[in-house]
Parts: structure tokens; sequence; C-alpha cells
């Protein structure tokens, strides 16, 4: 059931408005939150050539690790108009807590806001990377907003339920945004909004959305569903609900949308669901490498 539609005559939040300045921040930037001097195709923190087809980070030459710890490995995917550098504090978290550089990948879209078809291919080929050079029959996924949909419209798309054994979603527009239904009716479509149409709030409305088909059965295949939201999310104005997932383990944090991926709280929360261990379990706590 989707999240809902805007009541015409509200006032939009101010925490709305600063989440679109920070969006178009960040797209010129080219997509990065912190400005970072990698492009967003740059293939050089990766063990094997992306041919320009996407960027990100991973592999044990990366973190500068030698182990192999033969984990599972996890996969981090950022959302809309952000990279592989939201992911690099979760792997400083992840080291010190055993795991090496072969358990620890981000990917970088080619796009700032790639369209739900484009994150399937590059995810596909990305992930399939991974298992490749690490050996793993399976990954763990952690996305974050606008990587979460992307997640679950890859899996489903390409029917890779066997690729992956964890899902975390963080922030996702799994039942649409009240938001994105606003900018599709105010023709706000290019650039930073080009994700509206999928992600509008009204979708159970539209015939054949590709929400809906997601959203048939919310957590298929023998894959483990977690998500995060969180209670000051202006991304979910008046739709809270929206990233939760039935038959998922679903957690509220007293947090905004980015918080829900850098909040201590949050980075516990994903620790645990993908490593199955507490991460203060003194048995699992090791120095970064240099």
């Amino acid at each position: 059931m989707a999240a809902g539609t805007p009541t015409h005559g509200l006032s939009i939040p101010w925490t709305i408005l600063g989440s679109l300045r920070e969006l178009r921040e960040a797209k010129r930037q080219d997509g990065c939150a912190v400005d970072c001097e990698h492009d967003r195709t740059d293939d050089s923190r990766l063990p094997w050539s992306t041919d320009g087809e996407y960027g990100g980070w991973g592999g044990n030459e990366h973190h500068g690790t030698g182990d192999e710890s033969g984990g599972t490995p996890v996969v981090f995917v950022h959302g809309n108009q952000r990279d592989a550098c939201d992911w690099e504090p979760h792997a400083e978290f992840f080291l010190r807590r055993g795991y090496t550089g072969d358990d620890l990948w981000a990917i970088t879209f080619r796009e700032g806001t790639p369209t739900h078809e484009s994150m399937a291919e590059q995810l596909d080929e990305f992930v399939g990377r991974v298992r490749e050079h690490t050996g793993a029959e399976s990954v763990a996924v952690v996305g974050h907003s606008l990587g979460v949909t992307g997640l679950r419209y890859w899996l489903l798309s390409r029917d890779r339920f066997a690729w992956v054994d964890t899902l975390v979603g963080l922030a996702g527009a799994n039942h649409g945004t009240v938001l994105s239904t606003m900018c599709v009716d105010a023709g706000m479509s290019d650039g930073a909004y080009r994700s509206s149409e999928f992600l509008r709030a009204d979708y159970d409305e539209l015939h054949e959305h590709p929400l809906s088909v997601l959203n048939l059965n919310e957590t298929p295949g023998d894959v483990e569903y977690y998500t995060l939201r969180g209670t000051d999310d202006a991304l979910f104005w008046r739709c809270q609900d929206s990233p939760v997932l039935e038959g998922a383990t679903n957690v509220l944090l007293e947090t905004d949308h980015d918080g829900v991926r850098t909040d201590q709280k949050a980075m516990e929360h994903i620790y645990q669901w993908v490593s199955g261990v507490h991460p203060y379990n003194l048995q699992h706590q090791v120095s970064t490498p240099s």
C-alpha cells in the first residue's frame, strides 16, 4: 500500500527545503557530499577495470590489509547525488572488528542520480566482480536512500536472490515519498529529481508501476531483510513508515535522513545485522591498518 499523497494547502517543512539545497550542493560537486578528488568512474581503488562504467572502492590493496577472513563480503550502495565516500566511516568501523579489505566494497554509480535500470546494470556487474574476486557465493548489501530501492529492483529484475544473504535498507523510499509526488506534479523531473517518477507515493494508483511490482512481495527470496528509518527524516514528510518492509526487521531511530546512515547507533545495527556479532564483542576488536 502506498505511503500516502500530499494534502493541498499544507506548507512544506523547512527541513525539506534544506534537503533540496543539500542535493543541489552535492550535484555541483559531481554527486559527492565531501567533494573528493575521485571522478565517478575512477576505478583506481578497485582491483579490476570498470571501463568507465562505474567507480568505487574495495579490496585488500585499497584498505591496506593482507589477510583473507573468509567472511561474507559487504557491498555498500549510496543514494541520490552521493558516492562511495559515504561509506568510508563504515569501512573503518568494520576493519576495527576483524573485517579485511576483501570483505568491504562500495560502488559509485556512473550517474549522480541513476535510474533504477541503470543501477541494476551496474550492480550486476559490480557484485559479480566482487564474487569473482573473493570467491564468495553471496554477499551482504547495505543501501541508503535511493540505493535501497535500487537494490530491490536489481534483485527482482535480475533474479539475483542467490547472490545475497542479507539486505540492510537505510531510509529507503520503499513505499514512495510525498515529496517525489509533488516534484512530479510540479514538472521537476530532471537532474536530482530524475528518480521522482519511480518513487512517487501514489504509485499504487498507476498501472504496472515498478514499486507496485516490487511490493507484491516485499521481502522475497532466501534473504534476511532489515530496515532503519528516522523520526526526523524530511524525505518522508507525512509518510514516515515508507522505509518499512513487511517481513523485515524494521527499526526506528531518533535521527534524520543522513543520520540513519551515519549515527553511531545506525553503524552498530548495520554491523550486527551483517556480521551476526555484537559490535562491542572484544574478541573482534583489532587495530585498523596503518
